[in-house]
């Protein structure tokens, strides 16, 4: 059915539903790639880096010289110039770190909320077309089974190459639902996963430099 169709006669024989998926195809690759540089800022090997070179400053009581660090710090991810987000934790308890103790959680706890608010930024969008995409080549499937149906109506000799055009559009739609959708769900899952180990991580290393700036 397929052997002798080029790959633009292929979609072009899944109709309109099947450039709507490479619409959403597209926008979940353009969300995976912008996050991805968002997510370079969170290394482990990184966060260690970043994490050591705080500590060391705070030991030797150098609160300021920690800020600046915090602030100047960037790595390179191709042509963009990417920050931690943990140097914004802190910088929140370094700013604030004649309160109490008590306080300083609280100072913490908000700026690691707002860290990860901000790296979940747009997962929705993919998450949301992992969703809905499956369903999307459905109705593919549908009209192309509807336009198979249609066919043998019309034709007086019903045979394979009657229903084939229907039957290759509902093919070629289910088989594009299926591709986006998993896709989409695999940067959601992947993502969100990093998530939860780094908030844990972030919790950690707030912890641990409260701890030393109240010694």
């Amino acid at each position: 059915m397929f052997e002798n169709m080029s790959f633009l006669s292929l979609l072009e024989k899944g109709g309109i539903v099947v450039f709507i998926l490479i619409l959403c195809s597209i926008i979940s690759l353009a969300v995976f790639l912008e996050r991805l540089k968002t997510f370079y800022g969170v290394r482990a090997k990184l966060l260690e880096e970043v994490k050591t070179k705080v500590r060391n400053l705070v030991m030797s009581a150098k609160i300021s010289e920690a800020i600046t660090y915090c602030d100047n710090f960037r790595v390179k991810f191709l042509f963009f110039s990417v920050p931690c987000p943990l140097n914004n934790v802190y910088k929140a308890i370094l700013f604030s770190h004649k309160k109490s103790s008590e306080e300083l959680s609280e100072i913490a706890l908000r700026a690691v909320d707002k860290e990860m608010v901000g790296l979940e930024k747009y997962l929705g969008i993919i998450g949301t077309i992992g969703n809905i995409a499956l369903y999307i080549g459905l109705v593919g499937t549908v009209i192309g089974i509807m336009h198979a149906f249609k066919s043998m109506s019309i034709e007086s000799a019903v045979g394979p190459s009657v229903v084939a055009g229907g039957i290759a559009e509902a093919l070629i739609n289910t088989i594009a639902g299926l591709i986006v959708a998993i896709g989409s769900v695999i940067f959601y899952n992947a993502f969100t996963r990093q998530i939860k180990r780094l908030l844990v991580t972030f919790e950690d290393s707030a912890a641990e430099i409260i701890e030393l700036v109240k010694k």
